[in-house]
């Protein structure tokens, strides 16, 4: 048998992710994903180009917590084997791994053997910072262990995202510069919409004290509708230039987070009693909106062609404060419509009648 590899100390920190992203009973291959995630390097770099990012790995994981039977498999439970039985004083014999866990770490090892020699046969070090040569597990290493599997829960995880192992693979070997080559939006996505894509993957924040933008690290925007709204229609707002917000910018918001939540199913299922099956209510007043042809690219021409709207009865955020996220976007966008607000006469302008 051949000696175990150390683990590098990021391979260390994806192992504290992984573990805090599992259920207890072991890391799976999902979960070594998501700690992977959590890292800094091309591993994360070459996931994030795929919009696989940390948000979205944890909305997947929540949302299946409670919903086993929603994967096609259980990533050799059976043959889970202890963490301290692979890794030796970097592993823990109390925290264990599935099969595909553990085939994944094998699978690794391989390859931080390989590059290791490949770096002392062109007379270069071995990446590992010791100066010693000696293989180093890396994420990257991780990563492509977990991508030699095809059949594990990574794959699904990949899939409902997306993507597949050979263009992360792809990604991955492209190094820094090609994984950062820009990720694709989803197909029918407004392009302007992508900041708001980017904050829902957790690519960027809202504005907001340290201590609220740590919190929301890994959130998934999608689970809390009317919270989502209230921060994107500040967003919009100051997209469009404007010192503050109208009623105009939460029509805005709604169709945004509607049109970017419908575009990522795997994220728009969690919170939900039966996952992606199961019809969504929380954002209804983008439905309704968008069943009478009022989109978000809509209400954008609309107001760059005339923004003569008069004004509001009342504040905007009065709306949105009064809006509750079990209720969903529904109730809101009837107070918008119901009311002198420079949202329903949009809306009349761009039906030539009455509001939806």
């Amino acid at each position: 048998m051949e000696a175990r590899v150390a683990a590098g100390w990021k391979v260390i920190g994806v192992l504290g992710g992984a573990w805090g992203s599992s259920d207890k009973d072991a890391m799976g291959s999902e979960h070594l994903l998501a700690g992977i995630t959590g890292t800094k390097g091309e591993a994360r770099t070459a996931l994030d180009a795929e919009s696989v990012t940390k948000a979205a790995v944890l909305a997947v994981l929540r949302d299946r917590a409670d919903w086993p039977e929603a994967w096609s498999g259980d990533d050799g439970a059976g043959d889970s084997i202890s963490s301290a039985d692979v890794l030796g004083e970097d592993g823990d014999r109390r925290r264990m791994l599935t099969g595909a866990g553990h085939r994944a770490f094998v699978h690794a090892m391989g390859e931080a053997r390989r590059r290791t020699a490949s770096a002392a046969g062109k007379g270069v070090g071995s990446g590992s910072g010791s100066g010693s040569g000696s293989a180093k597990l890396t994420p990257e290493d991780l990563l492509r262990g977990l991508l030699a599997e095809g059949d594990n829960r990574c794959a699904e995880v990949l899939a409902l995202c997306g993507t597949t192992g050979d263009a992360v693979l792809a990604r991955l070997d492209a190094g820094p510069e090609g994984a950062a080559d820009g990720d694709r939006l989803p197909a029918g996505l407004d392009p302007r919409l992508r900041p708001t894509r980017d904050v829902l993957l957790g690519r960027s924040r809202y504005p907001a004290p340290f201590w609220l933008r740590w919190l929301h690290g890994g959130m998934n925007w999608v689970a809390w509708p009317t919270a989502w709204v209230k921060q994107e229609t500040l967003a919009q707002a100051r997209l469009l230039g404007h010192d503050r917000a109208g009623t105009e910018h939460v029509l805005l918001a709604v169709l945004a987070t509607h049109e970017v939540a419908r575009a990522h199913p795997h994220m728009l299922s969690e919170g939900t009693d039966e996952g992606a099956s199961q019809r969504d209510e929380r954002y209804l007043g983008g439905e309704r909106l968008a069943a009478v042809g009022i989109t978000y690219a809509g209400v954008r021409r609309a107001l760059e062609a005339d923004d003569v709207l008069g004004g509001d009865d009342r504040p905007a955020a009065s709306y949105v404060d009064a809006a509750v996220d079990d209720q969903g976007t529904g109730p809101l966008v009837e107070s918008l419509l119901k009311e002198g607000t420079r949202a329903l006469r949009l809306v009349q302008r761009m039906q030539g009648a009455a509001s939806p």
